[in-house]
């Protein structure tokens, strides 16, 4: 099996990846920015000695079923990155800058041994032109669609929502070209959804250098409840960074059209200090902010319907978890819903920015709550073709392909 030297200064579904190349017996190392080993006496002692909040703004740092051996970690680059943005240095700056250094700061003799190299978008342009050096193929991992697309949609949203621009940050131009770079160099461009493919097409990348594989659900972890819903109000929910990008702004405008008489929207996500004054106080809304991984499964269980209007995503993951948890989903075509919802049987779908579509869907599920559970079965079975094996297949068979 080809062996794979997988590289992200950050996170996203980095981790998972390590673990799933891992599993087929084709990961070299895995070199990231921060990385706690779950059972390791430090991450022991940091869970015992640090304060609550600040464990759980780590947890994603903390990774389980990643051997020591296979991982290498440059910590000091992305602490200074977090001190330099409480200092005031802009966000994307500092990420640029820290992605830069750190792909310059893997050995040579890292990419010697590996027979392929795998990176991500906006952090690999450097790792591209060394794989060239070294002569080994180089996989980019897109994670979210094509940046141009990007820049262009979060124009349209600050138009419709001005209040919230401070939350759309359009791409440096710097990074623009990198990840121009990256497209044009890229042995192949593994994407999640169609949307993401659709729109690296649209900006002319070759159809034939971009390979589709999926996320995976834990079904173990996501369950369907068995419980009647009883008494309470029909519970609409929202999972996911409270930001205009997500659509949040656009479910706002609909709750507040919709004022439903027995329903609730709980929404459940990272909220910065400049979005919260945003929030409205309208009835039935809950705004229950960021919560652990582990309590979502709970929270899709005790919940009707998930919405996810989103305006631009790579995949979407919480669709198919909320999907593997019995719950119909409400998702605009710019995130993984055309591929895996099929509407009115295990879901509704909207065209991003159709605030008429979203407040149609919502009433629909609001007015056949017995359809509603019958939808959410539909959307179980559609979930459970999607796991991380199958997930570990499709990688195993692009890299015996190079």
């Amino acid at each position: 099996m080809p062996k794979a030297l997988l590289v992200h200064p950050g996170t996203q579904h980095a981790p998972r990846l390590a673990r799933t190349l891992i599993d087929i017996d084709a990961l070299t190392t895995f070199w990231t920015g921060i990385a706690l080993v779950q059972d390791a006496p430090l991450t022991k002692a940091l869970n015992t000695l640090l304060p609550a909040g600040f464990t759980q703004r780590i947890a994603n740092r903390i990774y389980r079923g990643i051997p020591k051996s296979y991982l290498r970690a440059i910590p000091a680059l992305e602490l200074g990155t977090m001190l330099a943005i409480r200092r005031g240095r802009p966000p994307l700056e500092a990420y640029l800058e820290r992605n830069r250094r750190f792909q310059e700061r893997i050995p040579d003799s890292e990419f010697a041994r590996a027979d392929t190299v795998i990176g991500f978008d906006t952090s690999s342009w450097i790792l591209a032109r060394r794989c060239r050096e070294f002569g080994k193929p180089f996989i980019l991992d897109q994670s979210i669609a094509h940046p141009l697309e990007k820049k262009r949609v979060f124009e349209q949203v600050v138009d419709r929502f001005p209040d919230w621009r401070e939350d759309l940050e359009p791409p440096l131009p710097a990074m623009l070209e990198h990840e121009r770079e990256e497209h044009a160099t890229a042995t192949r461009i593994v994407v999640a959804s169609s949307f993401t493919r659709r729109s690296l097409i649209a900006h002319g990348t070759p159809e034939e250098r971009i390979v589709t594989i999926p996320y995976g659900v834990d079904l173990g972890a996501f369950t369907p409840s068995n419980e009647p819903r009883g008494n309470r109000p029909f519970r609409f929910l929202f999972i996911g960074s409270v930001t205009a990008r997500k659509g949040v702004p656009l479910l706002l405008e609909a709750w507040r059209r919709l004022r439903p008489a027995n329903a609730e929207l709980v929404v459940v996500g990272p909220i910065s200090p400049r979005v919260r004054p945003l929030l409205p106080n309208l009835p039935g809304l809950s705004v229950l902010g960021k919560r652990p991984h582990s309590e979502l499964p709970d929270l899709i269980r005790t919940s009707d319907v998930l919405v996810f209007p989103s305006y631009f995503e790579g995949f979407g993951l919480v669709v198919l978890e909320a999907m593997a948890g019995g719950l119909p989903v409400i998702a605009s075509d710019a995130t993984v819903g055309s591929d895996v919802i099929t509407d009115g049987t295990d879901g509704f779908l909207m065209q991003a920015d159709d605030g008429d579509g979203l407040c149609r869907a919502m009433e629909q599920a609001m007015s056949q709550p017995a359809t509603i559970r019958e939808m959410g079965r539909a959307a179980r079975t559609k979930a459970e073709a999607y796991t991380w094996e199958r997930y570990g297949e499709r990688w195993r068979e692009l890299l015996a392909s190079l």
